[in-house]
């Protein structure tokens, strides 16, 4: 099975703090000067390294953040909130590209690990974000242009914190005809018959998160995402199903500044 392109929204809040590092929500812990966040869990449904999705996948887990302004994580490369208030961001980011996988029985050329530069903003309207990042490939993988908006809402229960969010994704031609297409240069021998892409959405979703401290040192969280593909992504001879269900469980161990 062909992972999406969008891999982020199914992960991005597993480590609770990741999302806080580009998106405005308020601040449910005192500020530190610096942070890091080392661990890891299993996922299904979702593999960064192009591992088969449907397998139950170990993923590592690093993140970084000096400040709120310079931050570093798995899943949005390297960031630099350049505009940053209250109740907005906006800024850069050098954003790893995760590989499609191989497809089992099939030669087909997939695209492999490789880079976005990213621009994003996003405004908090009371306990509401909304945003969203466009992205165009910087590797030299003609893997074009992929834009995401999402809306998010976050809370403290009575048993952690509780992040749901909702969104979208898409891209260009390139983008989708790289990662859904079939070239006629790439159909003989694949399996598959050519298979045009055009740019466009891709695929909506909905993923929610829940993130229970432990002490004062360590987390667990879990999520769990369903995303409907759409457009050409759905019809694409390279996806099994119309919808991907994403779950996981993840451990992170945190060091911070004394201040």
């Amino acid at each position: 099975m062909i992972r999406t392109l969008i891999l982020t929204a199914a992960f991005a809040a597993v480590a609770g703090s990741a999302l806080a590092q580009s998106q405005p929500y308020e601040d449910v812990e005192a500020p530190k000067t610096w942070r890091v966040e080392v661990g890891g869990g299993i996922t299904h449904g979702f593999s960064p390294t192009g591992n088969t999705g449907d397998d139950i996948n170990y993923t590592a887990w690093g993140s970084a953040n000096y400040k709120n302004i310079f931050y570093a994580n798995g899943l949005d490369g390297l960031g630099w909130n350049a505009i940053k208030t209250d109740d907005f961001n906006a800024g850069v980011q050098l954003r790893p590209r995760f590989s499609a996988g191989k497809i089992e029985g099939s030669s087909l050329d997939r695209p492999g690990l490789g880079a976005d530069a990213a621009l994003y903003a996003y405004k908090r309207f009371g306990g509401i974000v909304v945003g969203g990042h466009v992205a165009q490939d910087v590797s030299g993988d003609d893997a074009g242009m992929q834009y995401f908006a999402s809306v998010g809402h976050q809370r403290v229960t009575p048993v952690g914190l509780l992040r749901v969010s909702g969104y979208v994704t898409g891209g260009n031609d390139e983008r989708l005809q790289r990662y859904f297409g079939v070239t006629p240069e790439q159909a003989p021998g694949s399996g598959y018959q050519p298979y045009q892409a055009s740019g466009g959405l891709s695929g909506a979703g909905a993923v929610a998160f829940l993130a229970i401290p432990v002490g004062t040192r360590f987390g667990v969280g879990g999520f769990v995402n369903y995303e409907q593909r759409l457009g050409d992504t759905k019809n694409s001879p390279l996806v099994d199903d119309d919808h991907v269900w994403r779950a996981g469980l993840i451990g992170v161990v945190r060091f911070s500044s004394a201040d």
